[in-house]
This record gives C-alpha cells, sequence and structure tokens, in this order.
C-alpha cells in the first residue's frame, strides 16, 4: 500500500521536545521523509502495523496527532507540486 504520514507532535514541554525526534526518526524508517512532518511511500501491511505499534507507544494521544492516508498503490494518487517539485522516490534504484 502506499501512505502519506502527516504528525503534529507539541513541543510545548521538555517532554515534547523529546518526543518529536523519535517520531521523525521512527517514521524515517519506514517512509520517505518529503517535508517538516510529513512522510509517504510504499510499505507492507506488516511494516505499516509496526510503524503504528511503534507511534502509538511514542506520542501523547492528549497531545499529539498523526494522520495516515492510505491507498491501494502509487497509482492512485494525483499529486500536484506548486513551487519546487520534490520527488521522494526519485534517488530509488
Amino acid at each position: 500500500m502506499y501512505v502519506i504520514l502527516v504528525y503534529d507532535i507539541s513541543t510545548e514541554t521538555k517532554a515534547g521536545k523529546k518526543r518529536l525526534p523519535k517520531v521523525m526518526k521512527k517514521c524515517r524508517e519506514y517512509l520517505h521523509h518529503t517535508q517538516k512532518s510529513v512522510f509517504e511511500g510504499e510499505i507492507s501491511d506488516a511494516k505499516f502495523m509496526a510503524l503504528k505499534n511503534s507511534l502509538e507507544n511514542l506520542i501523547y494521544k492528549d497531545e499529539d496527532y498523526v494522520v495516515i492516508y492510505q491507498l491501494a498503490n502509487k497509482n492512485n494518487l494525483r499529486r500536484e507540486n506548486v513551487g519546487k517539485d520534490y520527488d521522494p522516490t526519485k534517488n530509488i534504484l
């Protein structure tokens, strides 16, 4: 499946400032970093569940949120850029 993941981690506290890089690092293990708090890429069902479970354990559900858009595959996605074009998959062989 192809996913787009967006998160907003509250950094108003010290704990939040420590959580933010942990969440980013975990997302980078599974997806391509597109911009600041946006990640996207192909992911298997098993890896998707592992990522989701990891994020559920990292975030504070009353302060943070993660949104994950799921598509059957990248072909069902119409992607349009305004400004600098960035394709996170262009460097993959």
